[in-house]
């Protein structure tokens, strides 16, 4: 059984971690990838382009048929149904085209369907539900839109709605910032951490750095489709040059850590 496969691979004598990565392979792009995550952790997942982040997150996530294991709970995710898969662990894409038009509404409306069994019925309150979150992102004015008509940042927005409405197991958000305005990332920041109160698992690319810091309190550095380090912040901010091969500074002020491109001779601010 998978809860028997899961205790083989576990070796935390502290309990089981809800979420495990075992020896996951994925057609030469990934290659034995393996990691635990507790729950109520937010994981950075880092690397250059091409290192296998957004293919990582989509096997997990159950969208491409990997080899080897990913178990929430000690169940094997490879053997649920997509129904079922999808209110366990749910995924925030880069970019996602739809051919419908479908509104705004429409399209979080339908996000629920999955919620409802075998015979979905929407009801008064799904419709309720649907119009809380869209006030609470502030993008109710967004309920008529064509969600094909959205600039980058609104579909973003709409996408968290959407995560945030199906509120799975574990949350996968693949480069959420790429197209927010710096005055949205603590938004996005601010609804990382209530997830993350809520004991719920995060898993986050970003190629800003300084937001993965900010947000992450694990990280998994991934090099050439292999897990190059897995563990805290200190972990990545000494691996963090050769993950990248280049020379960045690290400076740090009272409780703030930044990264920086490397221009110059090299310095460290102590607190």
């Amino acid at each position: 059984p998978p809860s028997l496969v899961f205790q083989l691979f576990s070796t935390s004598s502290g309990g089981i971690p809800l979420l495990e990565v075992k020896n996951l392979f994925y057609r030469g792009i990934l290659k034995d990838i393996s990691f635990r995550v507790e729950k109520g952790s937010v994981v950075g997942l880092a690397g250059k382009n091409g290192s296998g982040k957004t293919t990582l997150l989509k096997c997990i996530g159950g969208f491409l048929n990997y080899s080897g294991f990913v178990l929430l709970d000690g169940e094997d995710l490879k053997k649920l149904s997509s129904r079922k898969r999808v209110l366990k662990v749910n995924y925030l894409p880069q970019i996602l085209e739809i051919s419908f038009p479908y509104t705004v509404f429409e399209f979080l409306l339908s996000s629920l369907v999955p919620l409802k069994g075998f015979f979905p019925s929407l009801a008064d309150e799904d419709i309720e539900k649907v119009e809380s979150y869209l006030k609470k992102l502030n993008i109710y004015h967004l309920k008529d839109r064509i969600f094909s008509t959205l600039s980058g940042g609104e579909r973003v927005k709409v996408l968290i709605a959407r995560l945030l409405l199906v509120d799975p197991d574990v949350y996968l958000f693949d480069e959420p910032g790429a197209f927010l305005d710096v005055e949205v990332l603590p938004f996005l920041a601010e609804i990382v951490k209530e997830l993350k109160e809520r004991k719920k698992i995060v898993i986050i690319t970003a190629h800003d750095l300084n937001f993965l810091l900010d947000v992450a309190d694990q990280f998994v550095g991934l090099k050439n489709g292999r897990l190059f380090f897995s563990g805290g912040k200190e972990e990545f901010l000494e691996n963090v040059e050769l993950l990248f091969d280049t020379k960045l500074r690290i400076l740090r002020s009272q409780n703030e850590v930044f990264i920086k491109p490397y221009t110059g001779h090299r310095r460290e601010v102590s607190e």
